[in-house]
C-alpha cells in the first residue's frame, strides 16, 4: 500500500522534505558558488585560473541535477549527486587555502550535517564515510610528507569527523523525538500528521493514488483512566497505541499519529483492492472497502484484553474515515488536508453516537455533515489567521456595585458569518477537534497582554479566563502559563483561572495535583458552572479552589421557581462552609440582586451592570464605577454572553 522505500530516504515523507531542503538553499548554494570564486580569483597568482574551470562545471551540472527534482522518480538520488558536485567547489577551496589547516574545514562539516541530518541512521553513515574519505585525501594530496612526519595531523580530520557525527546523530534524535513524536506512546504527534498529509496531498497531486484518514477513539478508556488512575492510564495507552502501531504497519499505514488523550489518526496511502477481493465495482467502494478492512483489524488488535496491575481491562475502538479518490483533483494540497482531516473527525463523531464499535464514512451528501464540516474547516482557518477576540464582563461587588474584575468571553470573527460568533456555536467543536489548545493559548497570550495594558493605566482589575477540559490534559500546561505570563510582564495573581465543575471533577487524583500546583503558583482558582453537572460534595471539598460561581440557570429560578430560592441559598452558604467566595452569573433583575445580598453573596456579573465589550469600553466602565458606585450599561456596544 506504501511506497517502495530505500535506505536513503525510508519514507516519501523524507523525499518531500528533501524537495523542500533544495529549494530553501537555493541561495545559499549560489553564494558559496560565487564565494568559491573570489577565492580561487585571489589565489591565481599563486596556482594560476585552473580552479576556474571545475568550479564552473560542478556548478552547471549540480543545477541540472537540482532541477525539476519534483518530476524525478527518484528525486533523493539526484539530489545527492546535486550536493556532492556543490562539494567539488569546496574542496579546491579547502586545497588551496591550507589543506588539513584550511579554515573551510567546518563549512565542509556544516555542508555534510545539512544533507545527512534531514535522513535516516544509514543516511548519516554514508555522509560520514565520504567525509572521511575526502578529508583523507586532502590531508596526504596537500601535504604528503608532512603527514609521514607529523602523523597527527591526521588527528585533525579525525576529530572533525567524530564531531560531525556527535551532531548529526544528536540532531537527528532531537528532531524525532521532540519535534514529530508523542512523548508517551513514540507515536508521530498531531503536528507530524498534519505534515505527513500534506505532504501525501501533494504526492497525489503529481502521480495519483487513492488515500484515506481513519480517525480512531478508544472506547472504554475515560472510564477505566477516572477508575485506576493516571499512570495506570498512561499504560494502557501504550499498549493500545503499540497495538495499533503493529496492526497499521503490517496493512501498510503511511503513518500513525496520537491526536489527543484517546484518539488516534492513521493515513493510508496508495490504497489499492486487497488481494482476493472481487472485481472493483468503482473507485469510490473500492476504495472505502479497502479502508474498512484496514479498520477492522485496528478494531481486531484490540480486542484482547489489556493488562492494568494484573487485571485484564478490555477497550474498543469507535473509527471515522475520509478518503481522496485517486482521480479527484486537488488544488490547494493544504486546503485538502485540513478538509480530510475535519471529515474524518466528523465521521467519528457519527459513530460515537451510533454505538460502541461503530466505522462510519464521512458522507458528504448530508447536510448536516455538510455544515459540520463547513464549521470545522472554517474554525482550522480562523486558528492560522487568529481570527478571534476578547471581550470582557465585569464583575462588581453586589453592595457597591464597583467593578472588581472581568472575565474574558472568546468571540470568532468570523469573515462568511460578517460578524462576531458567540463561543456556544463552536466551543463543542473546537473541544471535538482538538483546536481547542492553540485557541486556548491564543487566549491565555492576549489576556495576559491586556492585564499588563490594565495594570500599566493603574486599573486594579482581576482578570479570569477559562481552562477547557483538554487543555487540563496538556503535560506542559503550567509551565506555558508561566511563560506566557513572564513574557508579557504579569504576575499570576492578577489572573482568575476558571475550570467546569465537570472538569474539576474528572479523574480527581490528577486533577486535582494540577490544581493545586496552579495554586501554589500564585493563581487564584474559581470552579465554573457549579451545580449543572452531577456534583460530588466529597471531591468538592477538597478542591483548591477560591471562588465558587453559582450557574446563571440557578439566578434565573430564583424569580421562576419555588425551588430556586432554595437552591441558590443551599449553594451560597456550602461555598462559605468551604472556605470559597460565592459568585453569581447571570444577573438580570433587581429582584436576583436584593436576594443575593440578602443571603451573603456580594460577587457577581450580569447585563443587569454591564454586558460584555471591547476592552476598550473597560476602562470607561471602570472610573465611572469608582465615581458613582454604580456601572451603567455600556448601551448597543456590548454583546450578550
Amino acid at each position: 500500500m506504501a511506497a517502495t522505500s530505500n535506505w536513503l530516504c525510508p519514507t516519501e515523507l523524507d523525499r518531500e522534505r528533501l524537495i523542500g531542503s533544495v529549494r530553501l538553499v537555493r541561495g545559499a548554494r549560489a553564494a558559496m558558488f560565487v564565494l568559491i570564486t573570489v577565492v580561487a580569483l585571489a589565489s591565481a597568482p599563486k596556482y594560476g585560473l585552473w580552479p576556474l574551470i571545475p568550479i564552473g562545471v560542478a556548478a552547471i551540472v549540480s543545477s541540472y541535477l537540482y532541477r525539476g527534482l519534483e518530476r524525478r522518480r527518484r528525486p533523493e538520488y539526484w539530489a545527492v549527486g546535486g550536493w556532492l558536485f556543490t562539494q567539488v567547489p569546496l574542496a579546491i577551496g579547502i586545497g588551496i587555502s591550507g589543506g588539513a589547516h584550511s579554515p573551510a574545514l567546518p563549512w565542509l562539516a556544516i555542508s555534510v550535517v545539512s544533507l545527512v541530518a534531514r535522513f535516516s541512521h544509514n543516511a548519516i553513515r554514508a555522509g560520514m564515510a565520504f567525509l572521511f574519505v575526502l578529508l583523507a585525501a586532502l590531508t596526504i594530496g596537500v601535504d604528503p610528507g608532512g603527514l609521514v612526519q607529523h602523523p597527527w595531523l591526521f588527528v585533525i580530520p579525525a576529530a572533525l569527523l567524530f564531531s560531525v557525527w556527535v551532531f548529526a546523530q544528536a540532531l537527528l534524535r532531537q528532531d524525532l523525538q521532540h519535534r514529530d513524536y508523542d512523548k508517551l506512546t513514540g507515536l508521530a504527534n498531531n503536528a507530524t500528521f498534519t505534515e505527513r498529509l500534506r505532504l501525501v496531498v501533494t504526492r497525489h497531486q503529481r502521480v495519483g493514488g487513492a488515500l484515506a484518514v481513519l480517525a480512531v477513539d478508544l472506547e472504554g478508556f475515560a472510564l477505566a483512566n477516572e477508575t485506576l488512575g493516571p499512570s495506570v492510564g498512561d499504560d494502557l495507552l501504550r499498549q493500545a497505541a503499540s497495538r495499533l502501531a503493529r496492526t497499521a504497519a503490517a496493512a501498510g499505514a503511511e503513518l500513525i499519529a496520537r491526536r489527543s488523550a484517546d484518539e488516534f489518526l492513521i493515513l493510508l496511502a496508495d490504497l489499492h483492492p486487497s488481494r482476493g477481493t472481487r472485481p472493483p465495482v468503482g473507485p469510490w467502494l473500492d476504495t472505502r472497502q479497502t479502508a474498512e478492512e484496514v479498520a477492522r483489524s485496528l478494531q481486531a488488535a484490540l480486542a484482547e484484553p489489556l493488562q492494568a496491575n494484573g487485571r485484564p481491562i478490555y477497550l474498543g475502538a469507535s473509527i471515522g474515515i475520509s478518503i481522496l479518490l485517486a482521480e479527484e483533483r486537488v488544488g490547494d494540497p493544504t486546503g485538502t488536508s485540513e478538509r480530510l482531516l475535519a471529515q474524518a473527525q466528523q465521521a467519528l463523531s457519527t459513530a460515537r453516537a451510533a454505538g460502541q464499535g461503530s466505522i462510519l464514512h464521512f458522507d458528504v451528501e448530508h447536510p448536516d455533515a455538510r455544515r459540520r464540516l463547513s464549521l470545522i474547516t472554517r474554525l482550522r482557518q480562523a486558528v492560522d489567521r487568529e481570527d478571534f477576540l476578547l471581550y470582557y464582563q465585569p464583575t462588581v461587588n453586589l453592595h457597591t456595585r464597583e467593578i472588581t474584575g472581568v472575565e474574558a468571553l472568546l468571540r470568532w470573527d468570523d469573515p462568511e458569518r460578517d460578524g462576531v460568533v458567540a463561543p456556544g456555536e463552536f466551543i463543542d467543536v473546537a473541544e471535538q477537534t482538538g483546536l481547542i489548545e492553540p485557541i486556548g493559548e491564543w487566549v491565555l497570550h492576549e489576556v495576559a497582554r491586556q492585564a499588563r495594558i490594565w495594570e500599566e493605566r493603574q486599573l486594579d482589575l482581576e482578570v479570569a479566563f477559562n481552562l477547557s477540559p483538554r487543555q487540563l490534559w496538556q503535560p506542559e500546561l503550567v509551565p506555558t502559563m508561566l511563560a506566557i505570563l513572564a513574557t508579557a510582564d504579569v504576575g499570576p495573581e492578577r489572573l482568575l483561572v476558571e475550570i467546569t465543575e465537570s472538569s474539576a471533577l474528572r479523574d480527581p487524583e490528577r486533577t486535582y495535583a494540577l490544581l493545586r500546583d496552579i495554586t501554589q503558583r500564585g493563581f487564584r482558582l474559581a470552579i465554573d458552572d457549579f451545580g449543572v453537572g452531577l456534583s460530588s460534595l466529597s471531591r468538592l471539598r477538597t478542591l483548591p479552589a477560591d471562588v465558587l460561581k453559582i450557574d446563571r440557570s440557578f439566578i434565573a429560578d430564583i424569580t421562576r421557581t419555588p425551588q430556586g430560592p432554595v437552591m441558590v441559598q443551599t449553594v451560597v452558604q456550602l461555598a462559605r462552609n468551604l472556605g470559597m467566595e460565592p459568585h453569581a452569573e447571570g444577573i438580570e433583575h433587581e429582584d436576583e440582586l436584593r436576594f443575593l445580598l440578602e443571603h451573603g453573596c456580594t460577587q457577581g456579573q450580569g447585563n443587569l451592570f454591564a454586558r460584555p465589550c471591547p476592552p476598550d469600553a473597560i476602562e470607561a466602565l471602570y472610573l465611572q464605577s469608582l465615581a458613582s458606585r454604580v456601572v451603567a450599561l455600556p448601551g448597543k456596544a456590548g454583546l450578550p454572553a
